[in-house]
């Protein structure tokens, strides 16, 4: 049986995760080190008598402390469920909510809390009378023998959603969903021991646990880890992980690559060389070519090139990933023709490649996220689930060995997603000689006259316009009765912008749809523990007449309606 623990038999002292110092740098910790701190934490949680395959959730704040907790739980036989940190969230009663709510669903045996937290984790616990709280620096004394180590749980992971499209859900992940997901990305990915990978993703995030962390320790090969707010503090530390230390792979979301490009001058890369930088995925939100072509075009006069750009597409519910452009062939764009129709061609009318400078800017181009990974299978379906032909547009439908096995979920009926004939995204797209473009949610979209409207594409049409700083804006759409509705929400001091985000809006509508536009204080946006937008939270605030901000153009609705 393969698992995603088995470098621990072979764990290396040369070979290790460079953590983030805000003092000096880097901090170099081996894999034979970390392994013996996860045989700590996995006795210290033998001590406290969970069964085999209970779950334990992980409220544990900083990075150097989560790498042992979740590896220990895994090593003592138990389910880890990661919690995100305090970080995305706005003060203690916020978060406290969300880990109740995570608690709900979870029903830990144990919390395994650093000191930091463990307030929280002894509050959250007593209100549902759930597991008991452990503290993580208790595992310091104890021993790092073999002794702890029991047989994987058969689910591997219990991975929360970070609630983009509603409430966070637990996603069932098997050990085998695991390795098969891990095997996958080395695949496609053609990873060998002379990689070394960096991130700043948070670790109780399925891109930044699976794809690089749990990557890293599989494939044996060094990782340069930040937390997300050092990177947001300093992301030419980041750059220095592949420009002076010599990584050559990273992910990161389309916001990562376009904030470097705004924050690092060219004189800040001064003696950096990134010709050896050949993996650089982009993924978890909407691509914009428009950043990634800052990026390149920063990076490019020392050595890197813009085929090292590969999009990618994935969800917790197929563990990460599903596809991606395989590393140095580059990344395909298309602009269409006319709107977007359920069931319809789409009509290509331009092409370029990521990382280059595209007509109007880039605005409207949508970037290829590859081929199915191997073991994944991706098709296009209707909205009564029958597969479409290649190059029609509709919902994106997953199969394969890393698709998991449902949600632990309060709600009835959560799961029904997961069908016989694959996993229904709710995510928006089509195929293209055999290649996937994400448009948006399906949820998060509206049908004006006979075409879909994303949300995702108004978001980023905004961020072209001056005055709207990117990542500081969120639409959300809706109907209330007959009317659709679009709400856009700005978070900046001034309204100078607001021409310019009225004539994006109907440019991708018509005089039919309602428009309401909101100037908000920076943290007005309700966001995912992940960062992302939560749109329908936004609508339904819209919808009950909350206040959002101060409306800069267009009404709330005068009572509450449904839709």
């Amino acid at each position: 049986m393969h698992t995603v623990l088995d470098w621990i038999d072979h764990a290396a002292d040369d070979r290790g995760i460079h953590f983030s110092d805000s003092g000096t740098g880097w901090s170099f910790v081996s894999h034979s080190t970390l392994a013996g701190e996860a045989h700590r934490v996995a006795s210290l949680l033998h001590t406290h008598g969970p069964q085999p395959g209970d779950v334990v959730s992980l409220l544990v704040n900083e990075v150097r402390d989560f790498a042992p907790a979740f590896l220990g739980t895994m090593l003592a036989g138990l389910t880890p469920a990661p919690i995100a940190s305090p970080l995305t969230f706005q003060g203690n009663d916020r978060y406290t909510e969300h880990v109740t709510d995570i608690l709900k669903v979870a029903e830990p045996a144990l919390i395994l809390s650093d000191a930091s937290l463990a307030e929280i984790a002894e509050k959250t616990s007593a209100q549902l009378d759930g597991g008991s709280v452990v503290l993580l620096e208790e595992s310091a004394g104890l021993s790092a023998d073999d002794s702890a180590r029991r047989t994987p749980a058969e689910l591997g992971l219990l991975q929360f959603t970070s609630g983009s499209s509603g409430s966070p859900k637990g996603v069932r992940v098997s050990r085998d969903n695991l390795a098969a997901n891990v095997r996958s990305i080395h695949e496609w990915l053609g990873t060998t021991a002379a990689d070394s990978c960096s991130s700043w993703l948070p670790l109780y995030h399925d891109m930044g646990l699976i794809g690089t962390f749990l990557g890293s320790l599989t494939a044996r090969i060094d990782l340069w880890l930040m937390s997300p707010l050092d990177f947001v503090r300093n992301p030419l530390r980041w750059l220095e992980a592949h420009g002076r230390h010599g990584a050559t792979m990273t992910t990161a979301p389309n916001f990562g690559y376009g904030y470097t490009a705004k924050r690092v001058r060219p004189q800040d890369l001064e003696g950096m060389d990134f010709s050896h930088w050949r993996v650089a995925m982009n993924g978890a939100e909407r691509i914009d070519p428009r950043a990634a072509a800052a990026f390149a075009a920063l990076l490019a006069p020392h050595g890197f090139r813009t085929t090292a750009f590969a999009p990618c597409y994935g969800l917790a519910e197929a563990t990460l990933a599903v596809s991606g452009v395989r590393p140095g062939s580059g990344a395909r764009t298309v602009r269409l023709k006319g709107g977007l129709h359920t069931g319809r061609p789409v009509v290509p009318t331009d092409r370029g490649q990521l990382g280059t400078v595209h007509p109007d800017g880039g605005a409207n181009w949508l970037t290829s996220c590859g081929p199915a990974v191997p073991g994944a299978g991706v098709d296009i379906v209707d909205e009564d689930g029958a597969a479409l032909p290649e190059g029609h547009f509709g919902e994106i439908r997953v199969r394969g060995t890393s698709v998991a096995g449902g949600y632990r979920s309060c709600v009835p009926d959560a799961s029904s997603n997961f069908t016989g004939d694959g996993l229904r995204t709710g995510d928006a797209g089509f195929l293209l000689e055999g290649e996937l473009f994400v448009v948006g949610r399906v949820g998060d979209s509206i049908k004006v006259r006979g075409r879909k409207v994303h949300a995702e594409d108004l978001e980023t049409a905004l961020t072209a316009v001056d005055g709207i700083p990117s990542g500081r804006c969120a639409v959300a759409l809706g109907t209330t009765g007959e009317a659709h509705h679009v709400v856009a929400v700005v978070e900046t001091g001034d309204s100078g912008w607001l021409d310019g985000a009225l004539a994006v809006i109907r440019a991708a509508t018509d005089d039919t749809v309602r428009v309401t536009v909101v100037r908000a204080a920076r943290g007005g946006i309700p966001r995912t523990s992940s960062g992302k937008p939560r749109r329908r939270l936004l609508w339904h605030r819209f919808q009950d007449g909350a206040a959002l901000g101060e409306v800069v153009h267009g009404t709330a609705p005068a009572a509450p309606v449904t839709g």
